[in-house]
């Protein structure tokens, strides 16, 4: 017998036990975050990847959009997403967030999750709601725009490099599968501060395993709005600054305590 991470403890067979192998229905509505067999989208996840890469084309953005959107959702004991527990996590633009939620209420029906409890010497399978987290890529080509690399007067975090190094630390929440596989080290980020200081096409620049690339990506795509790069220009004669795209990289450091 072992812990879920609700404390939810799950059954694992012994040699001694009689297993019954159809699955059952009972009463218990936990809402599980690991069983012993997780719900499957029909065909894997390759599947299901190509379910959003189909069902996003012909979107159309002001700019190009790129990074992972992070959807909750649960799988309900009939296979079916339950449309009540869809929620957002990080997204990366208002209307393509709706979109994806929308979408991942309309996934088909998957192969529902099963947890084993035992009775009397013999383990049921028992059909379990299960909680599931999942990124999805996101690439829309929009009107392409020039990006610097430096520039006369560089994007400012608020409060300057320290209060960000201070936001990356506060709002990382390290994987415990990561932790388990004792991953650490850092995760190069590259991602763009636009005109209006937005973070926007946060990507990999050098990563450690997705585990912790997922975890770095989504905090950067919390990042709050910054003060925008800027270029001077004349315009008859008068020296004026004019917001522009500044692509930057930062580290997000992952250490085990």
């Amino acid at each position: 017998m072992c812990q879920t991470s609700n404390n939810q403890q799950i059954v694992v067979p012994k040699d001694s036990d009689t297993a019954v192998d159809q699955p059952i229905t009972d009463d218990d509505n936990t809402i599980y975050t690991s069983v012993k067999i997780m719900p499957e989208f029909p065909g894997g996840e390759s599947a299901m990847k190509q379910y959003f890469v189909d069902n996003m084309q012909g979107i159309k953005a002001a700019k190009f959009i790129t990074g992972k959107v992070f959807v909750q959702f649960v799988i309900g004991k009939d296979g079916m997403v339950e449309p009540d527990n869809v929620k957002l996590v990080t997204g990366v633009n208002p209307e393509i967030d709706a979109k994806v939620v929308d979408l991942v209420k309309s996934m088909p029906k998957w192969t529902p999750g099963i947890r084993y409890e035992s009775k009397n010497g013999t383990v049921m399978k028992v059909l379990a709601r299960v909680s599931m987290t999942i990124p999805i890529e996101i690439s829309i080509k929009g009107e392409e725009e020039e990006v610097f690399f430096i520039v006369e007067h560089m994007p400012e975090f608020p409060g300057g490099d320290l209060e960000l190094r201070k936001f990356i630390a506060a709002n990382i929440k390290y994987p415990e599968e990561a932790k388990a596989k004792g991953l650490s080290g850092k995760v190069f980020v590259q991602f763009i501060i636009d005109k209006n200081g937005d973070v926007v096409n946060p990507k990999i620049a050098r990563g450690i395993d997705p585990i912790l690339d997922n975890e770095a990506i989504r905090v950067i795509q919390s990042l709050p709005k910054w003060k925008p790069g800027e270029q001077s220009k004349r315009i008859d004669g008068e020296k004026v600054w004019v917001p522009k795209n500044v692509s930057w990289t930062v580290p997000v450091s992952f250490q085990i305590k």
